[in-house]
């Protein structure tokens, strides 16, 4: 038995649900209700099919996520997923490569929840190795020098403090430069889509442009979502 099927099998042992979009897998444990990964799947479909044609927009970002094994875990709680993924796969075997690549959502968060996760695993697993030089999740690139405005400047860890001209003001210490990069992606698509634009409240710790028209400031990030060769999505996914 190869690796990957070695992977796959004791991936299968502990994910024994699951669902497929283009090629894309999305794995639940046991006790994941049924339509908790239905709305998954419909929410990665609309995200990687934002016309509704049935074919993949971008299928360079598609056959990304597919040859690198990239998927949606889901179970009851993020603990328990992590629990399997950073333990129990490891004890058997499969690299720590694969894990990564694997995303955890727990089935009872908010909707909110599902189009983050979700598209989390598409820019982080898809756009940014696609597109290295624009998406990739290191210093220098597009992304990351639009996010560094947004910032107020450069940092590779959380600084003490953001200007009060910085509008993504994320302190989460355990976020890395590339996790910054991944939420900025979130925040600044969602926030264009509309998704945030009753959120300020909520979020305004982290991310103040919280509508397209507020977005619309952030003019680098604006000329990326907007590049018509990137194909990223112009309708924000809705739960049926």
């Amino acid at each position: 038995m190869n690796g990957n099927a070695y992977a796959e099998t004791a991936i299968k042992k502990y994910f024994v649900k699951e669902l497929d979009v283009f090629g894309i897998k999305i794995l639940g444990l046991k006790n994941t209700p049924d339509t908790k990964m239905q709305n998954a799947k419909d929410i990665l479909e609309q995200w990687l099919d934002n016309d509704n044609d049935k074919k993949p927009d971008n299928i360079l970002v598609v056959n990304q996520l597919v040859e690198n094994n990239c998927s949606m875990t889901m179970g009851k709680s993020i603990r328990k997923i992590d629990n399997i993924l950073d333990k129990k796969l490891i004890k058997e075997g499969v690299s720590e490569t694969q894990v990564n690549r694997m995303f955890a959502l727990a089935s009872n968060e908010l909707e909110i929840a599902y189009l983050e996760e979700i598209l989390h695993m598409i820019t982080s697993c898809g756009y940014a190795k696609v597109y290295p030089k624009i998406f990739g999740e290191e210093k220098g690139t597009k992304i990351a020098l639009a996010m560094d405005k947004a910032r107020g400047g450069f940092f590779d860890k959380v600084p003490k403090s953001y200007s009060k001209d910085a509008w993504y003001t994320y302190d989460d210490k355990y976020c890395d430069y590339s996790c910054m990069i991944t939420e900025y992606f979130y925040w600044s698509l969602t926030s264009y889509l509309g998704i945030q634009k009753n959120r300020f409240d909520e979020i305004s710790e982290e991310w103040k442009f919280n509508t397209k028209e507020k977005m619309k400031k952030d003019l680098l990030m604006i000329d990326l979502l907007n590049n018509e060769k990137f194909k990223i999505p112009k309708i924000a996914p809705s739960f049926n």
